[in-house]
């Protein structure tokens, strides 16, 4: 007994406060989820949380060193896209690549990274983060947060309310249960004379903020006390790193051979075809749809294919990890070269569809992800002639440089705003509302100077008659505007506060301005 109460970790005062933030956070995570649904929230739940730690941090007086600063910083950038657009595909992944910088701010501000500085290891770092460190203390919670002077009270209310808490979700549940009879629900409002619906997504949301709590200050705690770092570490690793490498050089050569010959043979044969992409020449047998898409997506999976044959290879091939390997060098630079050409055919004939029939959500992602793998495989060709440059370490920041720009660009307005502006100049044929279908509020302003300037076009007012016009674009636009107008009327009745965007005032402002909303 006695060696359990030496044994226990006494928490300081502000561990113990930023254990009732971890667990705040927490509720205010339930709050905010799904942030595709409150994305204001979803902002100001990162900028909150990384404020409130970074304070917590100058008060224990931690030091920062420049890469946690760098991760946090493009954490706090890329959640601003939260703000700047409606695209809910990005959300996800703004928000997620968030909260994973956050794990590994915490862990790398206080001493816990694998190797010092811009290491190749950032991925496990992120891992050993998110994965391990947060369930290594899941239980110091609760510990942290009645302790101090008033211990021994603080265990007193730390049981009742975890009392409190482990009650929440059964009484939930029964009253659930209960709400069938119609006389129980109007004698509670009559009682308690609030909205009860409202009511238990709060006492629900304190109760899922428990577990969320538990993981961050988990983190913390296990961070804080370098666990793992013995087992997980510079040597531990170079050691797993060199046991995987179990192929000869010469079963690689000979594996990798026949596919560059193969290479080869596909370049020469289909050089007039795919030549075709760079200088805007349409083959007589294809239509642009059908010239883009022939091979498009097959490409893209061979050059994935490829980089995952080149970290295999990296991974598993027998060498001295410390001397660079000639073999290693000659098959990922001739590897790279290939998929480069393979991209940049990929990409050219992607451009020239989006010259004949504009730009589409889909088409951004595909073009974006094929730059970003193409970057990859540059970084690793600049990696193999020059051994100062740590490639995972480049191409991982690369990644969230890429990512942070595609978030903060709006891209929902890009396309609009590109359909629009080629349409009006003539140089499109149509703009595909289908294809704006798929686009958020950001897009509805340039859908309404595309009205705006159909209205002129027609020298008629925006109304029932312009609806009657043959124009099926301008039908078809107009029918578009009416049934967002309508969406809003219904969305301003049960929006709350944090799911406000500025592309969505700005959509509102323009509806207004031709008169569908008042």
């Amino acid at each position: 007994m006695n060696n359990e109460q030496t044994n226990e970790k006494t928490f300081l005062l502000s561990e113990s406060v930023f254990a009732w933030l971890c667990y705040f956070a927490g509720y205010a995570f339930c709050r905010c989820f799904p942030v595709m649904d409150y994305p204001l929230g979803g902002f100001l739940f990162i900028l909150a949380l990384f404020t409130a730690t970074i304070i917590f941090f100058i008060i224990q007086k931690r030091k920062f060193a420049i890469l946690p600063l760098l991760v946090a910083i493009s954490a706090i950038a890329i959640s601003v896209s939260l703000l700047l657009s409606t695209n809910k595909f990005l959300y996800f992944w703004t928000f997620a690549y968030a909260l994973a910088a956050y794990c590994y701010f915490v862990y790398s501000v206080l001493d816990n990274n694998i190797e010092k500085g811009f290491s190749n290891l950032i991925l496990l770092d992120f891992f050993k983060a998110i994965i391990i460190l947060p369930f290594c203390s899941l239980g110091k919670l609760f510990v942290a947060m009645f302790t101090g002077k008033a211990r021994a009270s603080g265990k007193t209310i730390g049981k009742i309310f975890l009392g409190l808490a482990v009650t929440i979700i059964p009484t939930f549940i029964v009253t659930l249960l209960l709400s069938y009879d119609s006389n129980f629900i109007d004698l509670l409002d009559k009682i308690l004379d609030f909205d009860i619906a409202a009511v238990f997504s709060h006492i629900f949301s304190f109760g899922f903020a428990i577990p969320i709590g538990m993981f961050l200050f988990g983190l913390y705690n296990s961070a804080s006390e370098n666990k793992c770092k013995e087992t997980i570490n510079a040597i531990s690793c170079k050691k797993a790193y060199q046991a995987t490498k179990f192929v000869p050089a010469v079963t690689v050569i000979a594996a990798v051979i026949p596919l560059v010959f193969l290479y080869v043979i596909f370049f020469i044969s289909q050089w007039d075809y795919y030549i075709s992409g760079f200088v805007g020449y349409l083959p007589e047998e294809f239509s642009y749809a059908e010239y883009a898409r022939e091979g498009f997506f097959q490409l893209c999976a061979v050059a994935v294919i490829n980089l995952i044959i080149i970290l295999a290879i990296v991974l598993f091939m027998r060498r001295n990890i410390e001397q660079p390997s000639p073999v290693l060098k000659i098959v990922s630079i001739t590897f790279s070269i290939c998929t480069l050409i393979l991209i940049s055919t990929a990409i050219a004939k992607m451009i020239m569809y989006i010259k004949s029939y504009g730009l589409t959500p889909k088409r951004v992602y595909a073009t974006w992800f094929m730059c970003l793998v193409a970057l990859i495989f540059i970084i690793i060709i600049i990696s193999q002639i020059t051994r100062r440059i740590k490639a995972v370490a480049v191409s991982f920041f690369a990644c969230v440089i890429l990512l942070t720009g595609l978030s903060l660009s709006n891209i929902d307005q890009i396309i609009a705003q590109y359909n629009v502006n080629r349409y009006i100049n003539g140089t499109l044929k149509t703009v595909d509302m289908n294809a704006m279908d798929d686009l958020g509020d950001a897009a509805i302003p340039e859908l309404v100077r595309l009205a705006e300037y159909l209205d002129s076009k027609y020298d008629t007012d925006i109304s029932a008659e312009a609806c009657e016009s043959d124009d099926e674009l301008y039908d078809q636009l107009y029918y578009k505007l009416n049934s967002i107008s309508l969406e809003f009327k219904n969305r301003e009745e049960n929006n709350s506060f944090f799911s406000k965007t500025i592309p969505e005032i700005k959509a509102i402002n323009a509806l207004k301005r031709i008169g569908l909303l008042k």
